[in-house]
């Protein structure tokens, strides 16, 4: 009440005085004055304070609404009624299995303890409940005026602060008052100081009587210091236990100096010469930097001489040296604190964390990094340390120990050195991170070496250490012949980077950077970018060169390894333009090396146009042998024309293998591929040997067949518009008698027999994907022909032979008669003569004869037979005009000679006998229906009775030798050429000439029928 009555005069006397008063609010009274006078922010704020809307502005700020721990009270309702629900279920539980004892009354006059126990039991559960619900009651009823109370709460919970707040201040001033004391200063003492400074003395100050010191002399004073310094040698030597921290020392200027290497150096000394008395503290200095020279005075040089003077008294100086010498280890922690503030401010911020356990540094780099987490600890250490054997003690030594964690894994085995004479945690930071990095590079380097590019140094593969500088750890790796990069790890943030820079390496270089363990799983990344621009190189080259790229083909990641080799990182696909659609060229690249493949599409997945279609799927994939196979290749093969044309010629060579061997297998022959001695790239490729069928009509004969079983077919290259290949076909034949020497045609085709063995060998060319089996099959029937006509002609003079012509002489004489036999490609083969050579009217007969089963042979046999007559042919026509005389040849063993002026017909037919052939010649005049010449068939009738050379007259006609023949048809024209005109012979002559011709011919063939055969 008092309290409202002083505020309520206070607003009076405010609104008497004509300054506002808002909201019953007393504000600042800005007419008050100091010393008389306004200063001028007062004057500001009286002028402002004159206006009411001015004010309001100033108004304090809202009391804070308090929320926090309200619930609603149907909660609470619904939380009694569950509580009591289930209490009152377990209670009916518990009275019914409480016993009851039996009584023949009525249960509720029953005066057992047990009916009574249970009757509490229900009224103090009901009366436990009764106190709940009603103050649940309570609540309900201040409830409905819960906004009046939430303002309670909120003005009792601003009360509280505002008393909070009092009490701070009081309790501040109180502090304040009490640290001011000490700096309050006496009131002046003006009279005794001007008496001081007038007169030079003061009555008033008392006087202590003290004595001045005496002045000591230099040698009074070394000798002292000689003293002392015999003494601290006497008591260092004999009579105290000197630490083995402590052997570094030194006795001068009476004090004795110890030394601990890297950490501090104190001076010691004596105050008494008794030896039980203590040393005492004199100086101290680190021996370390970066540290001051000496302990600056103050609180912290008066704390450590006091502690170590108390130590020196009760443990001597093994106490003070564990106390320097920890006091020194918490320093240089602290130091180690201080540089590694400043660097996680500067430029470790963001990569650096550090944490403090106990009295240890737990320094977290790379923490931006993914994956397990790498961490230094730096702290103070203790361990067994051997002293002297005469001292028969361990201690334990505290120092500066490190570990070091690599992605969560404590390292062991690398030696960690601190310079502890010179503090620098950034050259510890920068040690270990060199030492992490290239344990990762090493480790990546040992994975890439798990292929034979790196491991036969086919690729240079670098690891540059270095234990102090991280940048200048380095892995070099030579990705192709052109191209090469360098990993390097940026120290702070630990960073992977490939240099020089290169959009080819920015993906790479992402990934590495995104690698939970990069130690184990960069290898992969590094392989993969070598695939990359390894493939990338190839097409390129490859499109320079002609060659068609497939991007379209994409297989699945299964059927790669399932065609190219597990360890296959990349693949592409090529095809040359004269190729068959089905067939591809594909360039797969590995950490075991590079390799070219040929691959066949399956037929189902090409479409109409191959290059357009997406997606063709990959049938079957062959490698392609490389110069170096079977042999360690330490050059990696560089994508050069002359590289480009050996891997399509291999390439080729091997499709055309593969659909040699398919055919070969559906007309199930024999064969077999063997890898034989290579000189040449071209003929690196297996040869296909293939052991042929035994031509029909060679059963059970006794003669050897024209060639042998086996053929070697080997790839021997392809032309300049890589659309053809060439294949090299090796036989044997049957006929050893075959002189060498290259067979011409016009055609192109060679064939080159051995002179003595019996071999040959001849070319094939057929574009590439088209099987060269027919061209095979059909060259070793030309061959077995050519062969089987030469072995039938060997005994003659040959003078030129090939697959398609054989050229021999058959007569010498004056005059060389040669025949020349023609292989056609298809149908029989011909022969034939020059125009002079007599045998040309029946070269047609005797290519006829040809096609018959050795007719070569018989053909030989018949021109040596007819020769005599056809020479005689072509001497009587020559004595003829055409229309006087014409020979018809009817086959090879019958001829036909008519005359005109006079008329006359004579056959010339060709007969055995008794193994030896002749001639027969008769006249056929009247059997053809001709008018005879009467002189002409007289003198030929005349003949037939005659005997002439080599000739002989039999009845109806004249039987003639071979050679005879030639004679014979000469002496018949010459009849005729004496004979001017036509005159038929008698009718009757006629008639007995022919009957006696009938006569004499049955008598011959009674005499010896089976001596005379005509040749078919």
């Amino acid at each position: 009440m008092a309290d409202y009555k002083l505020t309520q005069r206070s607003a009076d006397r405010t609104q008497e005085d004509g300054f506002p008063v808002v909201n019953g609010y007393l504000g600042e009274v800005v007419g008050h004055r100091s010393n008389g006078n306004m200063t001028a922010a007062e004057q500001l704020q009286a002028s402002s304070s004159m206006f009411p809307h001015d004010n309001l502005r100033q108004l304090p700020p809202e009391i804070v609404h308090i929320t926090e721990g309200y619930l609603p009270l149907s909660h609470l309702i619904m939380r009694l009624v569950q509580e009591t629900f289930n209490g009152m279920t377990e209670l009916i539980n518990q009275m019914f299995e409480m016993q009851m004892p039996q009584t023949n009354g009525s249960i509720l006059v029953n005066p057992s303890q047990g009916n009574i126990q249970k009757k509490v039991r229900l009224l103090e559960f009901a009366q436990d409940r009764k106190a709940k619900f009603i103050k649940i009651l309570v609540l309900s009823q201040w409830s409905r005026r819960a906004e009046s109370i939430s303002k309670v709460i909120d003005l009792k919970a601003w009360l509280d602060v505002q008393r909070g707040l009092y009490d701070g201040a009081c309790s501040w001033i109180g502090e304040l008052k009490r640290i001011m004391a000490l700096e309050r200063m006496p009131n002046p003492d003006l009279n005794t100081a001007l008496e001081a400074l007038s007169l030079g003395k003061a009555p008033r100050l008392p006087d202590l009587g003290y004595m001045p010191p005496k002045q000591v002399p230099p040698q009074h004073l070394l000798k002292a210091l000689r003293g002392i310094n015999t003494q601290l040698t006497i008591r260092l030597r004999l009579h105290e236990t000197v630490p083995q921290s402590f052997n570094d020392y030194w006795i001068s200027n009476g004090r004795a100096t110890f030394r601990v290497r890297d950490e501090f150096e104190v001076d010691l000394s004596i105050a008494d010469e008794t030896p039980s008395s203590q040393l005492y503290f004199i100086d101290f200095r680190f021996a370390f930097s970066p540290t001051p020279a000496e302990l600056p005075q103050g609180r912290l040089r008066n704390d450590l001489e006091a502690r170590a003077n108390m130590l020196l008294g009760h443990d001597g100086l093994r106490g003070c040296y564990h106390f320097l010498h920890d006091f020194v280890l918490s320093h240089k922690l602290s130091i180690f604190r201080q540089q590694l503030h400043r660097l996680v401010q500067g430029r470790w911020s963001e990569h650096l964390k550090v944490d403090t356990v106990h009295r240890s540094l737990v320094i977290h780099y790379w923490i931006t990094r993914p994956g397990a987490k790498s961490w230094i600890e730096v702290g103070i250490r203790r361990r067994k340390v051997k002293r002297s054997s005469w001292l028969h003690e361990d201690e334990d030594e505290p120092h500066i120990g490190i570990r070091w964690f690599r992605a969560g894994k404590e390292v062991t085995d690398v030696p960690l050195t601190i310079d502890l004479g010179h503090l620098s945690i950034e050259a510890l930071l920068k040690q270990i991170i060199s030492a992490h990095t290239s344990a990762i590079f090493e480790e990546v380097k040992t994975r890439l070496r798990e292929g034979h590019l790196y491991s036969k140094k086919t690729l240079r593969l670098r690891h540059t250490r270095s234990s102090v500088e991280p940048t200048a750890s380095t892995l070099s790796v030579q990705l192709t012949i052109s191209h090469s990069c360098t990993v390097t790890q940026e120290p702070v943030s630990g960073r992977l980077v490939l240099l020089p820079p290169s959009s080819l390496y920015s993906r790479t270089e992402r990934d590495l950077n995104m690698l939970v363990s990069p130690e184990k799983t960069a290898a992969a990344c590094i392989a993969n970018l070598r695939s990359t621009i390894s493939c990338q190189e190839v097409e390129r080259a490859l499109r320079c060169y002609g060659w068609i790229v497939f991007s379209s083909i994409q297989p699945k990641q299964d059927k790669v390894k399932h065609l190219f080799g597990h360890d296959t990182l990349g693949v592409g696909f090529f095809r040359q333009k004269s190729w068959d659609p089905q067939w591809l060229l594909a360039f797969t690249t590995s950490l075991a090396g590079d390799s070219w493949w040929i691959v066949k599409l399956d037929k189902r997945s090409l479409g109409e146009h191959p290059i357009a279609t997406p997606g063709p799927s990959v049938q079957v994939a062959f490698k392609v042998p490389s110069a170096a196979d079977g042999i360690v290749s330490r050059k990696l093969e560089e994508v050069s024309y002359p590289e480009v044309s050996r891997i399509e010629r291999a390439a080729a060579g091997m499709i055309s293998q593969h659909i040699d061997s398919r055919q070969l297998a559906l007309r199930r022959i024999p064969h077999r591929l063997i890898k034989t001695s290579a000189s040449t790239v071209s003929s690196a490729l297996p040869a296909l040997y293939v052991r042929l069928p035994k031509p029909q009509g060679q059963k059970g004969s006794t003669t050897m067949p024209p060639t042998n079983q086996v053929v070697k077919l080997s790839f021997i290259g392809i032309d300049e518009s890589n659309s053809y290949a060439y294949h090299l076909v090796i036989a044997q034949t049957g006929c050893v008698t075959l002189r060498s020497g290259l067979l011409h045609s016009m055609d192109g085709e060679f064939v080159t027999f051995h002179p003595t063995s019996g071999a040959f060998a001849f070319y094939l060319k057929n574009p590439v994907g088209i099987s060269a089996i027919p061209g095979l099959l059909d060259g070793l029937a030309k061959v077995q022909r050519l062969v089987r006509y030469i072995t039938a002609v060997q005994a003659l003079k040959i003078h030129k032979f090939s697959l398609r012509h054989l050229e021999f002489t058959y007569s010498t004489g004056p005059q060389d008669l040669r025949a020349k036999l023609t292989f056609q490609s298809e149908g029989p083969p011909r022969i034939s003569f020059d125009n002079s050579n007599p045998h040309v009217r029946i070269q047609d007969q005797l290519t006829v004869l040809l096609e018959k089963h050795d007719g070569l042979r018989h053909v030989i046999m018949l021109l040596s037979v007819t020769l005599p007559l056809m020479r005689a042919f072509a001497s009587v026509e020559t004595l003829h005009a055409d229309d006087e005389m014409t020979i018809l040849s009817r086959s090879v063993e019958w001829y036909q000679l008519r005359y005109n002026h006079p008329s006359a017909r004579f056959n010339v037919r060709l007969r055995r006998r008794r193994e030896i052939f002749m001639w027969f010649v008769e006249d056929t005049s009247s059997a053809d229906g001709e008018k005879l010449d009467a002189r002409a068939h007289e003198r030929f009738l005349n003949m037939t009775d005659e005997k002439g050379e080599g000739w002989n007259g039999l009845g109806p006609g004249i039987i003639a030798s071979v050679n005879g023949v030639e004679t014979l048809v000469q002496k018949i024209d010459g009849m005729f050429q004496h004979l001017p005109a036509t005159e038929p012979a008698p009718a009757a002559d006629v008639q007995d000439h022919k009957a006696q011709k009938r006569k004499r011919e049955e008598e011959d063939d009674d005499d010896d029928d089976d001596d005379v055969v005509v040749l078919d």
